[in-house]
């Protein structure tokens, strides 16, 4: 029997650490699945949309070996998991931003979810603020 698991996150500014737990989760499980999380569901977790088009972040994804399968998410609920998509693992990740951690895996029971750790250190928050303030210094002029 196969074993289905499941992590999700936004994957803005792909990186490094982003590569690192998707590659834990799929040697973890038969056959991994990973939900791209929505820019709206972005804005109202995080107060931000992504900078990458959901499209292109689904399209990043679907080209990895690691990865089996992709779908878009608004939310992580676990009767679909189970249900629809036949998850026997929920992967969180330990500090590797824009990929769910457990604390925002709400509903999901604690023993379909299993923890890795971080991946390798990202930059992509200083991106974002280099980003930002690019963004708005061409808003003034």
């Amino acid at each position: 029997m196969s074993r289905t698991g499941f992590l999700a996150g936004v994957f803005d500014l792909f990186h490094v650490g982003h590569l690192d737990v998707l590659g834990q989760a799929r040697q973890a499980c038969d056959r991994l699945v990973v939900g791209v999380l929505t820019d709206d569901w972005a804005y109202d977790a995080w107060g931000a949309r992504p900078f990458v088009p959901l499209v292109e972040r689904a399209q990043i994804l679907e080209h990895l070996r690691c990865v089996d399968e992709v779908v878009v998410v608004d939310g992580v609920r676990p009767e679909w998991l189970t249900g629809v998509l036949g998850v026997q693992t929920v992967f969180a990740a330990g500090g590797t931003d824009g990929v769910l951690g457990v604390d925002e895996l709400d509903g999901i029971p604690r023993e379909l979810v299993s923890v890795l750790p971080a991946g390798r250190g990202s930059r992509s928050p200083i991106l974002r603020a280099a980003i930002d303030q690019r963004q708005s210094r061409s808003s003034v002029a």
